[in-house]
């Protein structure tokens, strides 16, 4: 299971899983989002680029209400107006070790400390 412990971490996971995925992600409104935001930007800011907006990228503490997460599980109004991500055919085999990783680290309130050894 994949853990992260920083922002730089969970940068690498996404490009990972983009990577794994084969995922063109230029195709999307937002980009890789994740690279040009910085850890405030990231975990207080709004996913760019999404119309009909502001759609948070996450709610420090609480993966249920983030929508990265929702819309990655396919679930909640960020999925109901979008779809389940990314496209064009979720839910890939890489993305549910994302989203457990991803949610535990939201949880454990999105800690930015240095990576472990």
């Amino acid at each position: 299971m994949a853990t992260f412990n920083n922002y730089a971490d969970v940068q690498a996971g996404l490009d990972a899983f983009v990577s794994q995925a084969g995922v063109n992600i230029d195709g999307a409104p937002h980009g890789a989002f994740w690279q040009s935001m910085s850890y405030t930007e990231f975990t207080t800011g709004d996913i760019p680029g999404v119309p009909a907006g502001p759609w948070p990228v996450l709610v420090i503490g609480h993966s249920d209400q983030s929508n990265i997460i929702q819309i990655l599980e396919g679930m909640g109004a960020a999925a109901q107006k979008f779809g389940r991500m990314p496209r064009p055919r979720p839910p890939y085999p890489e993305q549910s070790v994302l989203i457990t990783a991803l949610a535990a680290w939201i949880d454990a309130g999105c800690p930015n400390g240095t990576a472990a050894s």
